[in-house]
């Protein structure tokens, strides 16, 4: 953490950083438990909490409890000015089963969210029918890129928030029970659809397992034309740290940037 914070340079919150190092982590957080409350064909209901989504049955429910809990526990995706604010449009790229989605629908913000693996994204669209019905939600089947075209996809069965279009990343294990697999799917830059929707979108959330560069490149025209909240994870590829606030201040915005502690996250205002 030290070699990246001296490293980022300009990009450093040293008294967090600092505070990262002194603290010690003796506490591990229980995770709520992802129980099954119906089954629909190939898909299944999970509460976690007071959190329901879908799930393919096809893929392990292990993860859920993890994920609610970074989202609505510990609030990854949101630090200082970096927030969600009701009324305004927010991409969740990434959106996975949807609890990123659902906590920003909580907040009273509407919800453009990508979901690349086939079936999860149908589940998402389970998981969002009443919102999606509102006219507060619509999901995209597709990931985002810096240019229009098709990617084959790794999917981890085991672990639905780890399937990528990054090679180096295809060798993740899973386990016997459920078996991961590889497809093509489209990719569209981001710029492309907020033009055709014409939505002015105020937060831009990006987890998508080493694509957020690619990501970023596709979106800048909206990036610079609505100038959007950007909270982008930065710790898949060893470059993220330094590249990500490469290109984002290349768009030349006017972004003030911050990381989280382990420069694991990066936030844009």
């Amino acid at each position: 953490m030290l070699k990246k914070a001296i490293l980022s340079g300009w990009a450093t919150n040293w008294p967090v950083v600092l505070q990262e190092v002194v603290s010690s982590h003796p506490h591990v957080p229980s995770y709520s438990p992802a129980s099954v409350v119906q089954s629909e064909g190939e898909f299944a209901l999970y509460q976690v909490g007071v959190k329901k989504v879908w799930l393919p049955q096809t893929f392990s429910p292990s993860i859920l409890g993890y994920i609610h809990h970074e989202i609505f526990e510990q609030r990854i995706y949101e630090n200082g000015l970096c927030r969600i604010q009701p009324g305004e449009w927010v991409v969740d790229a990434g959106a996975n089963v949807g609890f990123f989605s659902l906590y920003a629908l909580d907040q009273g913000a509407n919800v453009l969210a990508f979901e690349p693996v086939p079936e999860i994204a149908q589940a998402l669209e389970k998981t969002l029918k009443d919102y999606i019905a509102a006219g507060r939600a619509r999901v995209f089947g597709l990931g985002l890129g810096s240019k229009r075209g098709e990617a084959e996809i790794f999917i981890s069965a085991s672990n639905s928030g780890a399937s990528t279009v990054v090679p180096a990343f295809r060798d993740r294990s899973t386990d016997g029970n459920y078996r991961s697999k590889s497809v093509v799917i489209p990719i569209e830059t981001l710029d492309r659809v907020i033009s055709d929707l014409g939505i002015a979108v105020s937060f831009l959330k990006a987890d998508i397992e080493g694509a957020e560069q690619e990501m970023l490149l596709g979106a800048r025209e909206t990036i610079r034309h609505y100038k959007p909240r950007l909270s982008i994870c930065t710790y898949h590829l060893p470059s993220d740290f330094r590249e990500i606030p490469r290109i984002i201040h290349s768009f030349e915005a006017g972004y003030r940037i911050q990381f989280s502690g382990l420069f694991d996250h990066m936030y844009g205002v």
